[in-house]
């Protein structure tokens, strides 16, 4: 019995470090979002200069922070921010003193979300609505999600997504299958949701290190003999 409460300690760390990254990760790259748009097209969906902005801002980023900056990656950026703006609230972008706070101090999420131990319902969708920040959702998921035109089904794959604890790879096959365009035809829709989640990839905690997208954030070098030690 003592063993089996230390370990859900030690899995309840785990997974509040996994959560941690990836919120972290999610926010700043919303705001680098931010600060592109506001910097090319002050607020508007106008870009004239944006090619060579982004160009000159990916150079420098890579030589300064690694790979993970490309103009692909800071276009998905830019991307991220106007497809979410109720993502996180934020303060308006203040370029101060080397020294001062960092931005990522200045941000809250939309909704409170409570990070519980592991093995109950994580981050409870009660005051969560989709398009807001949750700890579920990594920059992975963001990515595959930004895919989704339209916003009735980019909120349900949110949605399936947190409740279901789906990994990148299992909601791109989900986006990819048309799972909510054939929900939408179908008549046994509860059957046809219960056949798509078999086969379902649950991952745990420490996966998350697995992900390139978070290897590259936190600079850490892709290699073939890399292992979680590590």
């Amino acid at each position: 019995a003592l063993y089996r409460r230390i370990a859900r300690i030690l899995e309840s760390a785990r997974a509040g470090v996994a959560r941690t990254v990836n919120t972290t990760q999610v926010i700043a790259n919303w705001l680098i979002g931010r600060e592109i748009v506001e910097e090319e097209q002050h607020g508007a969906k106008r870009a004239e200069y944006g090619g060579r902005l982004l160009e000159e801002l990916a150079r420098k980023l890579t030589q300064d922070f690694g790979v993970g900056y490309s103009v692909q990656g800071l276009r998905y950026m830019r991307q991220f921010y106007l497809e979410f703006p109720t993502l996180i609230r934020a303060h308006p972008i203040r370029h101060t003193l080397r020294g001062g706070l960092p931005l990522l101090a200045n941000v809250t999420p939309a909704v409170e979300i409570r990070h519980t131990p592991c093995g109950e319902s994580d981050a409870p969708l009660k005051d969560w609505k989709p398009g807001q920040l949750h700890p579920n959702l990594s920059w992975s998921l963001y990515r595959h999600l930004l895919r989704v035109d339209k916003p009735e089904a980019r909120s349900f794959y949110e949605i399936e997504a947190i409740q279901n604890h789906w990994s990148a790879s299992e909601l791109e096959r989900q986006i990819n299958s048309l799972l909510f365009e054939r929900l939408a035809l179908s008549r046994d829709k509860k059957g046809l949701l219960r056949l798509a989640r078999k086969g379902q990839e649950i991952q745990g905690p420490l996966d998350v290190f697995k992900d390139p997208l978070v290897l590259e954030f936190l600079k850490i070098p892709a290699a073939a003999k890399l292992v979680e030690s590590d």
